[in-house]
């Protein structure tokens, strides 16, 4: 039995309570969900106290102690009860509880607070004979916790067995070494301490307070309707305090007083924490520590009670008195010396978890991919459930925590898959445009083409007809000029939609942009501008469509040069990408920039801003669709006044996707995930 912890899946929520409240690290986060580490688990049930969904599971020992009763016969079958319960059961008379107990086929219930009793004179014993510090081992989870996390400390633990195992081997002694010993209390810890190879053999089972509800409900017992019964002897007396704090000092007759440095009492996760480190650190001088990882075993995880401390407390010491007001002292004693010759002392393991260091560099990769890479966005918020940013990283290495359980990390890729989805959106609405557009494109062109062909050779005809003063010549060449842009419109229509089709080739990356360049050098209108091409000399061959690239690039830089009618700079620049086997198309241009109004709407098309007869609207979007149906993505920068950048990123090798040349529009529409445009209002 390696486990005494569980996680119940369908019930944990993801808010990592149970981590915060961990104190050995031993929640680990798989898929979002808390695991429960075994071997790194002290059994202190921080995890199901904190836990609002209940998705804590303790290993079940009323399965175990059904099949015990089974295969006990007539041996004494013996319910050792811990001084706790009256807590447990408020408004239930005691008695009562003890009747019910053995109305469950117990055959006998002894208290474990006489074993309390003995223990108390062992560590009376021993507090005289030690000079170093002395931390008391009753609590089977700071134990662990030592072994585990801390081995220095060994010889500073109290070399006596808990209250627990000094009842069971009193039962052992009195009523048979073949009893079945069950305890039954509020510590989850005692699951483990059963087990433990220094003391185990003597007690069969642990149950909590929980699991000995269910028992009285399966077996529809009601303890406030049981009859009364006494435990069986032998009686008990101030180790009935120990539940509540201080209350192993009581009974052993140890000064608690606030003004005696020699002794300290600390209880609570954190302040465990705090003095076992300073302990170890060589600065806590006192004689005694006495330690429990619960505010007093009242507090314990194991607990049905719904009342607070004070109130539990208010019930023990309320039993407490009027069991001392009936104790025969002299029948207490002779008790205390019948068992005085029994073994009481216990060893400890050097059971230490060795956790592997990671490196710094390790670490600081891990913060940097949470976005923390300065040491002010590391705002240690604790809602991971660690105490600090670092510490989260450092967990992340060791394979016990997941990036995701930072919520600023959460939250930001959160509004980055938000931002994504719209523009992703945007771009779906864009894809079933073009590929519309391009339907129609392929319908229609033919037929408009045939009867402007019409137009313009009888206006030709026309024109020859007529002599050279004839008025009416301007407007015969009007209906020339007018036919011939609308050839234009229709010839770019029809490049519109034979885009599910490319023709690959291998092109150096410099003889895409340079004829272009050369191309619009040689325009009178340019010759203003100042045109660079930078292309890196690292770039392997391209293998795309150089054609339809090459438009790509010519419909780009003819936009950025008529947006400088007075001069510029247009730079072409052709670079490896941050992505592995892509390259990068950037074409700058210092001209009037775009306005933000426009941003939205650059690759819809037929939208042009240039005066009519000076564009059709179409550029941008044949460019846009060239650059998807090569695995590509396009997007935009711009800021009016200061120029635009256009950026292309695609495959430097399209063979890695061989299907894509074979694509209708709308083939091409459902075929590739639309990717975000990234269109920014600004550099």
């Amino acid at each position: 039995m390696d486990y005494v912890i569980t996680t119940i899946p369908e019930r944990c929520q993801r808010c990592y309570c149970c981590v915060r409240e961990c104190p050995a690290n031993a929640i680990q986060i798989q898929n979002g969900q808390a695991v429960v580490l075994p071997t790194r688990c002290v059994g202190c049930g921080n995890c199901i106290k904190v836990c609002t969904q209940n998705a804590k599971a303790v290993r079940d020992g009323v399965m175990s102690l059904l099949a015990m009763f089974d295969a006990a016969g007539k041996k004494e079958r013996v319910a050792l009860l811990a001084p706790s319960f009256p807590a447990a059961f408020p408004g239930i008379a005691p008695l009562r509880v003890i009747g019910a107990v053995k109305a469950l086929g117990f055959t006998r219930v002894v208290e474990v607070a006489f074993g309390a009793d003995l223990v108390s004179e062992a560590y009376r014993e021993h507090a005289a004979r030690s000079s170093d510090p002395i931390i008391t081992t009753p609590c089977p989870a700071i134990v662990e916790y030592i072994e585990k996390y801390h081995p220095a400390l060994i010889p500073n633990l109290a070399p006596v067995v808990s209250p627990m195992i000094a009842a069971g081997k009193v039962v052992r002694e009195r009523y048979g070494d073949d009893s079945l010993c069950v305890f039954i209390g509020p510590c989850v810890a005692k699951k483990l301490e059963i087990h433990d190879n220094n003391v185990a053999g003597v007690i069969d089972e642990a149950l909590t307070f929980d699991e000995l509800l269910r028992l009285f409900d399966e077996a529809a017992i009601d303890p406030a309707q049981a009859e009364e019964a006494e435990f069986d002897p032998p009686r008990a007396h101030l180790g009935q305090i120990y539940p509540v704090s201080g209350g192993l000092l009581k009974s052993a007759g140890i000064s608690s007083d606030v003004m005696d440095e020699q002794v300290i009492i600390v209880e609570g996760r954190q302040r465990c924490l705090d003095i076992i480190s300073e302990i170890e650190q060589g600065k806590v001088h006192s004689r005694l520590i006495d330690i429990l990882f619960c505010e007093g075993c009242v507090n314990g995880p194991g607990m049905t009670t719904p009342l607070n401390y004070y109130e539990k407390r208010e019930c023990i010491i309320s039993w407490v008195k009027s069991r001392g007001r009936a104790l025969d002292q002299a029948e207490w004693h002779d008790a205390v010396g019948q068992y005085h010759h029994m073994e009481l002392s216990r060893g400890f393991q050097d059971r230490r978890i060795e956790e592997r260091a990671p490196e710094e560099h390790e670490i600081q990769r891990i913060l940097l991919s949470m976005g923390k890479r300065e040491t002010a966005q590391q705002i240690n918020c604790g809602a991971c459930g660690y105490g600090t940013c670092r510490e989260l990283a450092v967990a992340v290495a060791q394979d016990i925590a997941e990036k995701e359980m930072c919520l600023q990390y959460t939250i930001d890729n959160l509004e980055r898959s938000h931002r994504e989805l719209a523009e992703a959106q945007a771009q779906l609405i864009q894809t079933e445009k073009l590929a519309s557009v391009g339907q129609l494109a392929a319908g229609v062109a033919h037929e408009i083409n045939n009867p402007l062909g019409t137009i313009v050779l009888y206006s030709h005809l026309l024109l020859k007809q007529l002599q050279d003063a004839d008025p009416a010549r301007d407007d015969i060449q009007f209906i020339i000029a007018e036919a011939e842009r609308c050839r234009n419109i229709v010839g770019s229509l029809l490049n519109f939609a034979r885009q599910g089709r490319l023709v690959l080739g291998e092109i150096r990356a410099g003889d895409l942009a340079e004829p272009i360049v050369a191309m619009l050098r040689r325009r009178e209108d340019f010759e203003t501008i100042d045109m660079q091409v930078h292309v890196d000399e690292g770039l392997p061959p391209l293998h795309v469509d150089a054609d339809q690239m090459k438009q790509v690039l010519l419909n780009l830089a003819l936009n950025a040069c008529e947006s400088m009618p007075y001069g510029g700079t247009l730079r072409i620049r052709i670079n490896p990408a941050e992505t592995p086997r892509e390259v990068e198309i950037r074409v700058e241009d210092t001209g009037a920039g775009i306005p933000k109004e426009n941003m939205g709407r650059l690759f819809t098309p037929f939208f042009t801003t240039k005066q009519i007869g000076k564009g059709t609207g179409l550029g941008l979007p044949i460019a846009y669709g060239i650059v998807k149906l090569h695995h590509g993505r396009i997007g935009v920068e711009s800021e009016p006044g200061r120029g635009s950048v256009f950026t292309i990123t695609l495959p430097a090798d399209l063979r890695d996707y061989p299907s894509a040349a074979q694509l209708s529009p709308r083939d091409l529409a459902a075929a590739l995930a639309p990717s975000p445009q990234h269109v920014h209002p600004g550099k």
